[in-house]
């Protein structure tokens, strides 16, 4: 999820899509662009070569039936391909959304096969994919891959985001405690999950309109690994929207399997939102 976005030319698309071959050729498959040798890695009986190509196309149509396809990403790194489509804005409290689909595959064993639909927010340039939506695939290139990622693909509709539009659109006006926000985001104590929650306490510090005393600054900046409880005293409350944006754009370079997992871990908080009026009530 790089680089500028080019407008959307169906046939244009189309034609760079076509370049692309991927061939097994004994115990090795080689992937070609426009004629010309990108990568050739040794892969195992059960490796699958997948038609990234032809199934590019078929999705392409397939979304072109519900949606109105306006930008697109097309990426093509070695062995790896990758197409993001922008297609129908809305608007969530005042800034413009994308239905979005992302398509990745690798033809050298470095990534898994993935499909997925979600939002992208360009006016604070994060995404987020719920598990949701009926559409969707993360599967290895192993026998079957083919036939599961077109039985994946069967779920796209004019519904396919409704309900993640309807979760995002809860958080407005709502606000959530921060002990609250390391409760979803440090769900287990692997280090992985504390560096998140790292990352996010170091993004949101830097927040317009956050007024904080300085124990919670000291809290803030203390490592995730060392907060064990926080109290009533020093916890605080973050817009809920700010707090979704914070943490997602923390993951904007991500595959969209990664984005789809973080948006569900802090979608969590939904459950937590407060109504600003009734903590105003509460002189909070």
């Amino acid at each position: 999820m790089k680089m500028g976005y080019t407008r959307y030319e169906k046939a244009a698309l189309l034609d760079r899509i076509g370049k692309i071959q991927i061939e097994r050729q004994g115990d090795t498959v080689v992937t070609k662009y426009d004629g010309r040798v990108l990568k050739a890695v040794p892969v195992s009986k059960k490796y699958e070569v997948f038609d990234i190509a032809k199934y590019l196309a078929e999705r392409i149509d397939d979304i072109e039936s519900n949606f109105a396809i306006s930008k697109y990403r097309f990426t093509l790194t070695r062995g790896v391909q990758y197409l993001e489509l922008l297609s129908d804005v809305i608007d969530i409290d005042g800034q413009r959304y994308y239905k979005s689909f992302y398509i990745l595959n690798s033809s050298d064993k470095s990534r898994v096969l993935s499909f997925n639909s979600g939002l992208y927010c360009e006016d604070s340039n994060f995404y987020i994919i719920s598990k949701a939506n009926a559409a969707g695939i993360t599967k290895k290139h192993l026998t079957g891959v083919t036939k599961a990622a077109n039985d994946a693909s069967e779920g796209l509709s004019g519904e396919t985001f409704d309900e993640q539009i309807a979760s995002i659109r809860s958080l407005s006006g709502h606000r959530v405690a921060f002990s609250k926000l390391k409760e979803a985001i440090v769900d287990s104590d692997a280090q992985i999950s504390h560096r998140k929650f790292d990352a996010f306490k170091n993004s949101i510090r830097w927040s317009r309109g956050l007024s904080l005393n300085k124990e919670q600054i000291n809290l803030l900046l203390t490592p995730s690994e060392k907060i064990k409880e926080i109290d009533a005293g020093k916890d605080f409350y973050i817009d809920a929207m700010l707090a979704l944006q914070t943490y997602l754009r923390i993951f904007n370079r991500q595959d969209s399997h990664v984005i789809k997992n973080e948006s569900e871990r802090i979608m969590k908080i939904t459950q937590w939102a407060v109504r600003n009026a009734a903590l105003e009530s509460l002189g909070i």
